[in-house]
């Protein structure tokens, strides 16, 4: 009897540990960081949505090529702007990477496929032909 008792704690330890990757792995799907992003994603046809002011936008920090603006306090008003990216994959872009955060979730909630670009413009590095 003891022996399988303590089969029965491996197996559900184990049945745990499986649980929790898969649940690691699933959050981790609405996030990519800039340098993956640039390196493996970004292409001619990725969507980029730009959640930062105007002002920014247009800064020092420049923009993606591409890339929508819609600054974060307007994107619930404006979300139905997007309603023609509801098949395709949204890659959000901030600062840093905590609007763009709160702009996935955002669009998440409206059952738009959103990623957060996790480290933002800050992280973005021009390319050559730039």
């Amino acid at each position: 009897m003891g022996s399988g008792g303590r089969m029965i704690k491996y197996l559900f330890s184990i049945f745990i540990v499986s649980f929790l990757l898969m649940m690691c792995s699933k959050n981790n799907s609405d996030v990519v960081s800039m340098e993956e992003f640039q390196s493996e994603i970004l292409s001619k046809n990725t969507f980029v949505l730009d959640v930062r002011t105007e002002a920014e936008f247009y800064g020092p920090l420049g923009h993606i090529d591409g890339a929508m603006l819609i600054p974060i306090d307007e994107l619930s008003l404006r979300i139905n702007e997007l309603e023609d990216m509801k098949d395709k994959d949204i890659y959000v872009v901030c600062r840093s990477g905590n609007r763009s955060n709160v702009g996935k979730n955002i669009l998440r909630e409206n059952s738009f496929n959103a990623i957060n670009v996790n480290g933002g413009m800050l992280a973005w590095k021009p390319l050559d032909n730039e």
